[in-house]
């Protein structure tokens, strides 16, 4: 990744306030929300502002902190997609680096959406594919069809949205941060996280937890959060920015944990090469490390590097 995505914040597309706020809000990925956040007769005001600060970002004027900006359109059997297309061709398309695209379902949203983005890039003179695309899987259907998705045109991340998924199954429990009341023997989020960090995986691309709705209890948070980070995600949405900490607490690596997948990398590199042996395998602070020891490691140093860590200690030969 060449930005860490480690927290995902959504500000609804109709609030001057919370926006102005979150201009200096230090999250990796913001997003001004046309879809859920918006109410259908605020739709049209909230392009309107929306508009006006991506063209403001592309104005150079006063910047998010966010290293990567991007704005949820409505859903593609929605009334509203073609207006909010609209205004990116308009020229706020300029003021992006990825749309958010709601409940895909199949490969075929994503190749009519890369085509309409192709037209938008072209009436903004923009380069072809510059705008990136963020998919929500929030469906059954989006679940059975994450890897086609993954693999579609311009994928930078697959993002799991567990309330459309919880409705579409019919699960009747109204809480999103834990498991249904009543089910106790499994978890049930388990398969469709599996299937989209699978998917997302074996794609390239990151994978992204979705939300918790308490945003005032940060034990839920934390605790979902670990969940996501232990099966491999690379962040999660946040909702509100009492998140932002914890969530980048969650999932950076702590700076020994950064350092020893530093020097690992290093020792591997010496003892693999002519003049430290030439080896496949070798023992390495007490314990044997080979190819897949160095390829775990890579996985925490590039989450490390992406967080903009550096690394404080080195690999000393014997």
């Amino acid at each position: 990744m060449i930005h860490s995505r480690r927290s995902v914040l959504a500000v609804p597309g109709n609030s001057e306030k919370m926006i102005g706020k979150a201009l200096d809000f230090q999250v990796d990925q913001i997003f001004l929300d046309l879809e859920d956040a918006v109410a259908p007769e605020s739709k049209s005001g909230a392009r309107k502002l929306v508009s006006s600060i991506l063209n403001q970002r592309f104005g150079k004027t006063k910047q998010f902190a966010s290293k990567i900006v991007s704005v949820r359109v409505n859903g593609l059997s929605t009334p509203w997609i073609e207006e909010d297309l609209a205004l990116l061709a308009d020229g706020a398309a300029r003021g992006i680096d990825t749309l958010i695209f709601p409940k895909a379902t199949d490969s075929h949203d994503l190749v009519w959406l890369d085509n309409e983005l192709s037209k938008i890039e072209k009436a903004c003179g923009l380069l072809h594919g510059v705008i990136k695309v963020d998919a929500q899987i929030e469906s059954v259907k989006g679940v059975i069809n994450a890897e086609s998705i993954a693999v579609s045109p311009r994928i930078a991340s697959l993002a799991f949205g567990p309330v459309d998924y919880m409705a579409d199954l019919g699960m009747p429990s109204q809480i999103v941060e834990s498991q249904p009341e009543g089910y106790d023997i499994a978890d049930a989020f388990h398969y469709p996280m599996m299937k989209i960090l699978i998917a997302a995986r074996a794609a390239g691309v990151a994978a992204i937890d979705g939300p918790t709705l308490d945003v005032h209890d940060l034990d839920k948070f934390r605790a979902s959060a670990r969940r996501a980070w232990a099966l491999g995600f690379d962040g999660k949405w946040i909702l509100h920015p009492s998140q932002i900490e914890l969530c980048h607490e969650v999932f950076t690596p702590s700076q020994e944990q950064f350092d020893s997948a530093m020097c690992l990398l290093e020792a591997y590199k010496y003892y693999t090469s002519r003049a430290g042996g030439g080896r496949g395998a070798v023992i390495y602070d007490g314990a044997m490390i080979d190819e897949a020891s160095r390829k775990m490691a890579l996985t925490i140093a590039a989450r490390g590097e992406s967080a903009g860590m550096v690394q404080g200690r080195h690999f000393a030969k014997d």
